[in-house]
């Protein structure tokens, strides 16, 4: 045998195989327990998105899906180069007719239902998601938009589309790409697909650091999950000899992937080192298979669960919006009847689109390719191109009334400086266009997160003929001492306490965060639009990044806090320490409009003041560890927002806030009185 037709061997069991044992590809064939596979992972997928706990792991059903169309695109494409028989006009053919039909047909229907249930804010963005989703870069769209507040992932029908964005991606390229390095012969090939393995992983968790959302939705990063069953098909893991050690891998593989289900949830750090867990537990049992099977692969195959994973893909397009849709229009969240009543119509769907769409059009007659490649363009260019009309349309606002459409418009934030002052070095320039009212007469200074940044039309108002305000809040960062949620944030705090120390005309400091957001975690359910899914992590200034909502990031946060007020204080500051805002757990614009579309009193929407005060125990205890300081004056929004026992929504028609924690103008603006009487305790 020549040097370069060697397998190169990756051993998963030690002592069970040899390079001289492995001498050709896994054999290409049907595989019940393979669609057994699929099955476990869209019912995965299913359950964690109806909101089953115990399934809480069930996002990684796309990772499971990921490694097992890896094997078996790759195991295809194999097959024909080694017939000689390759072409990448038949395999995009082929590719067209198993993913456009039933694709395109959710799309339509998904886009009727939407422009009749809707808000025109979110049709807008349903139609921007559209034309992303036909042009297979949702995931990228999704990866842009996952903007602090862009709105909870309830509003987003075509969310789930992000993983379809990824394989076709992937090939788009991956075909061309093993074409290329078929002819280096089969030893190179594997050696190559091994490296194109590690350096997707590494560049994966290097991403992490700095953006888990593109870790989690661009193509590059996730490139290794495909890759992983591309390498078992390619034949680079020696075949497993003996029977029991078989029986052992696949037995190890499915207990990591039902381990990644019911053990991991929204406050798992992922992808990263957390995927390699369903992906190898995959690879495993794929590969005890591929080596001639055992008990564990053929107890899988029994026909629930393969009848289950021949409709998974249609079952996988259609459970989202379906499960979107019925939140959007029953407003509260899901309780199980109706969840299992959801599932039950997300099979039917899966069903139907199997059967009536998937079927046909896979056994069609038509072989010509170009004819394929046209059709799929012309539709592809009229989806996007409706996806587009509907976001110049505005989401068509006419559908409501006026009343609908001005609660919704409380979307928006009305703070102009969220955006352009979000960098530190702009906010403490001299004559800084961010500083709230004179900047000649700013003697206040303003530091925190997001829930600071709101206090901006309090402040504006106070600034009308009081004390401008040095404007300092940037989000998602909270005022802390040697500790944020990156290394930005740790730099940007020290710059602002230097700030503080150098200029004296700076008397006072208010600090405000969402407290919660960094100590609670999801220990008090609020309501469907609080996940913990994108959850900063605590950073020390050395880099060390600390576990969410640990008693140790909880400590560290504390002795942060404790050491920055002390060095304020210190400094001859006087610091105005807010309280946290009472979180609502639900969209209030939203829930607002659709609740007056239905006939409803919007204001009706309150919650107990008990549950604020569960949400925020951490966060409440470290803030009253302060102690009672000369200087340290403190503000309680719960006080002025949740008169006798609840905690308001809609005040006067004004939603008082712009989405589920954060203050609208309105929400401000009743803070202006307590603010003004603590500015002046400060003077």
């Amino acid at each position: 045998m020549e040097r370069s037709d060697r397998p190169f061997a990756v051993s998963l069991i030690a002592g069970s195989i040899g390079p001289a044992q492995r001498a050709s590809f896994p054999a290409v064939g049907y595989r019940a327990d393979l669609d057994a596979l699929r099955a476990i992972a869209v019912i995965g997928v299913l359950l964690f998105h109806v909101g089953f706990e115990r399934a809480g792991g069930g996002f990684v059903g796309v990772d499971i899906f990921f490694v097992i169309s890896g094997f078996l695109i790759t195991q295809l494409m194999i097959r024909d180069l080694d017939n000689g028989v390759f072409s990448l006009a038949n395999f995009y053919h082929r590719r067209i007719r198993r993913i456009f039909p039933a694709l395109i047909l959710m799309l339509i229907v998904c886009t009727i239902a939407c422009t009749w249930l809707l808000l025109p804010d979110d049709l807008q963005r349903y139609g921007q998601s559209t034309a992303a989703a036909a042009l297979f870069s949702s995931n990228i769209w999704f990866w842009l938009k996952t903007d602090y507040f862009d709105g909870p992932a309830l509003f987003k029908p075509l969310l789930h589309t992000w993983s379809l964005a990824v394989e076709e991606q992937f090939y788009l390229f991956f075909p061309l790409f093993l074409r290329c390095i078929w002819p280096l012969g089969r030893a190179a090939t594997q050696i190559i697909l091994a490296a194109c393995v590690a350096l997707s992983f590494a560049a994966c968790l290097a991403i992490m650091r700095t953006d888990v959302s593109a870790a989690f939705y661009l193509t590059p990063f996730r490139a290794w999950e495909l890759l992983l069953g591309s390498l078992l098909a390619a034949g680079a893991v020696p075949a497993i000899t003996r029977p029991m050690l078989r029986e052992i891998a696949a037995a190890l593989g499915l207990a990591l992937i039902l381990f990644s289900i019911l053990a991991y949830s929204e406050l798992t750090v992922f992808p990263g080192v957390a995927a390699l867990a369903p992906c190898i537990g995959t690879a495993l049992v794929i590969h005890a298979g591929s080596s001639g099977g055992c008990a564990v692969n053929r107890a899988l195959a029994i026909r629930p669960l393969v009848a289950v994973g021949l409709i998974s893909y249609s079952l996988y397009l259609w459970h989202w919006p379906i499960i979107v849709l019925a939140r959007y229009l029953t407003i509260d969240e899901l309780q199980w009847p109706s969840a299992g009543l959801l599932i039950a119509l997300s099979f039917a769907a899966a069903w139907l689109s199997y059967s009536l769409v998937e079927q046909p059009f896979r056994a069609s007659r038509i072989k010509r390719p170009s004819v394929t490649i046209a059709a799929c363009a012309a539709v592809t260019i009229g989806s996007a191109a409706a996806g587009l009309a509907i976001y110049a349309a505005h989401g068509w606002p006419a559908r409501f009334s006026a009343d609908v459409s001005r609660l919704e418009n409380y979307k928006n934030s009305e703070n102009p400086n969220e955006d352009k002052c979000q960098r530190v070095k702009l906010q403490l320039a001299r004559h800084s266009p961010c500083t709230i009212g004179d900047p000649a007469k700013a003697s206040v200074l303003l530091w925190g997160d997001s829930h600071a940044g709101v206090l901006y039309s309090a402040l504006s108002e106070i600034a009308k003929n009081g004390p401008g305000t040095v404007y300092a809040a940037t989000s998602r960062c909270p005022p802390l001492f040697q500790l944020g949620t990156d290394r930005v944030c740790v730099r940007g705090n020290d710059r602002r306490l230097h700030y503080l120390r150098k200029h004296k005309e700076i008397g006072t400091v208010i600090l405000a965060a969402r407290w919660s957001l960094y100590l609670e975690g999801r220990a008090i359910d609020i309501g469907p639009d609080e996940t913990n899914g994108n959850t900063p992590v605590l950073q020390r200034a050395d880099g060390e990044q600390l576990e969410r909502f640990s008693p140790a990031a909880r400590a560290a946060f504390n002795r942060g806090l404790h050491q920055l007020v002390d060095a304020l204080l210190a400094s001859g500051k006087k610091i105005i320490l807010v309280y946290p805002v009472p979180e609502l757990g639900y969209d209030v614009p939203s829930r607002a409009a659709r609740m007056r579309a239905r006939g409803e009193d919007p204001a009706a929407f309150t919650i107990p003041a008990s549950v604020y005060f569960r949400r925020q125990d951490h966060a409440l205890a470290i803030l009253d560890g302060l102690g009672q300081r000369s200087g340290l004056i403190r503000i309680y929004p719960e006080a002025i927002l949740c008169p006798r026992g609840r905690c308001l929504s809609v005040l006067h028609g004004a939603p008082l806030y712009f989405d589920s924690h954060h203050l609208s103008k309105p929400g401000s603006r009743l803070l202006v009185p307590a603010l003004r009487q603590a500015l002046a305790a400060a003077e």
